[in-house]
């Protein structure tokens, strides 16, 4: 008798824990999203929150096997773009005593082995590297430049470009008020004639320049004017519409922290109640204590422009990431984490750091830290910002090393 009622004890533990674990099974199956760590659990719309540096890093849960596993990995990847480079653009940045005509062109500076350190023989330039042929110091004024672009980054698996622009501010303004705008124009109109051969489409999204060429915020007018015109014209455009994320529209508001709250609340009523539905309201806030300000009701999700994300010298990068990813997931909200393969304004005076790109283990410990955030979506920094020397196209210097390495991260997943 006393045996048999060990037994009945022993089963009904047994019956009790594995009921439990049903339970605690379909609470996570619930969740769409990567799991908040114990800080985002503790605080999950806490104000008081900052953003963690190499002395002081909040607590975070260590990943998990079971938490690698519920990272998407089929998330789309966009790349920002910009809209600058024209004849007069490159010669501003290599200086006059560069040959920019010359048919062969040669590249505008050494680079030492640190990676970092550059020198040129050409007085008053500002590059390391140029675009490789057949483009070379091409023009966006020229759709083939677009064309090109485009092709290059959608065999390399890239979903789409995050399109840097503003416009004049006014109003009135159409398409062709001002250069930027006739190059986003013809942006739109280059995607439709790719989309119209191809059966994987290729999709843009917008990247709002909050600030004007002195690096100082726009007036709230101006911007309200600049996205009101952008929704009137563009937002039925197929190629805005992304069907990751059911279609919609991605606005994004580059450098918003550098805007108070009632700004942002400013900026975003410039659309009316049915544009807003079809658009997903994207910051640019870095951190938890940028995000945790006060603007979570005016965005739909976050994505920190990181360009100069160092691997190297601040391994706390991965869980600052971590932490504003579950923060934001908690709240139901989109996550576009940065991926970056180097850095480098420290040479020719321009005042800056440098993340040297180190033959591609600079973007490969980036994205394998940055992974753990579990994105919506990734944004690589950047296409052709060859002042900051982020680009991925392809180059003199690097050639298309570092578009296949993205095209090798994208077909690994």
């Amino acid at each position: 008798m006393k045996k048999l009622s060990y037994t009945l004890i022993i089963g009904c533990i047994l019956v009790a824990a594995i009921y439990a674990a049903s339970l605690l099974f379909q609470q996570r199956a619930s969740v769409p999203h990567l799991q908040p760590t114990a800080l985002a659990q503790a605080y999950p719309f806490s104000t008081a929150l900052v953003a963690p540096t190499s002395a002081e890093v909040l607590p975070v849960s260590a990943p998990t096997a079971v938490l690698a596993t519920s990272i998407p990995e089929q998330v789309p990847f966009f790349a920002h773009y910009y809209l600058w480079w024209n004849n007069d653009h490159w010669q501003s940045k290599l200086g006059d005593a560069y040959a920019s005509e010359q048919s062969a062109l040669a590249l505008p500076a050494q680079l030492a082995d640190d990676g970092c350190t550059a020198t040129s023989a050409y007085a008053n330039n500002q590059l390391i590297d140029l675009p490789s042929l057949p483009l070379g110091l091409y023009s966006q004024d020229d759709p083939a430049t677009f064309d090109l672009h485009i092709r290059d980054a959608a065999d390399a698996g890239i979903s789409g470009f995050v399109v840097s622009w503003a416009g004049n501010g006014q109003p009135d303004q159409t398409a062709d008020s001002t250069p930027f705008s006739r190059r986003l124009d013809s942006l739109v109109q280059r995607v439709t004639a790719y989309n119209a051969d191809h059966a994987v489409k290729f999709s843009l999204m917008l990247g709002y320049e909050g600030l004007n060429n002195a690096r100082k915020p726009r007036s709230n007018e101006w911007i309200k004017n600049d996205l009101t015109f952008f929704a009137n014209h563009y937002m039925t455009s197929p190629v805005f519409h992304l069907a990751a994320y059911h279609d919609k529209t991605i606005v994004m508001i580059l450098d918003s922290r550098k805007f108070t709250v009632p700004d942002i609340a400013q900026i975003t009523s410039a659309f009316n109640p049915t544009q807003r539905a079809g658009i997903d309201l994207i910051g640019d806030e870095h951190g938890l204590k940028e995000w945790g300000r006060g603007v979570a009701p005016y965005f739909d999700g976050d994505g920190w422009y990181w360009s100069d994300e160092n691997p190297y010298t601040n391994p706390n990068a991965f869980v600052a990431i971590e932490q504003l990813s579950a923060l934001i997931h908690g709240q139901q909200k989109l996550w576009f984490a940065p991926l970056n393969g180097g850095y480098n304004k420290s040479s020719f005076g321009i005042g800056g750091d440098c993340v040297p790109r180190n033959n591609g283990e600079t973007i490969t410990r980036v994205y394998q830290g940055n992974r753990a955030s579990a994105p919506d979506g990734w944004m690589y920094i950047s296409w052709n910002e060859f002042y900051e020397n982020t680009y991925l196209e392809p180059s003199l210097r690097y050639g298309r090393f570092y578009l296949d390495a993205v095209k090798k991260i994208i077909n690994s997943r």
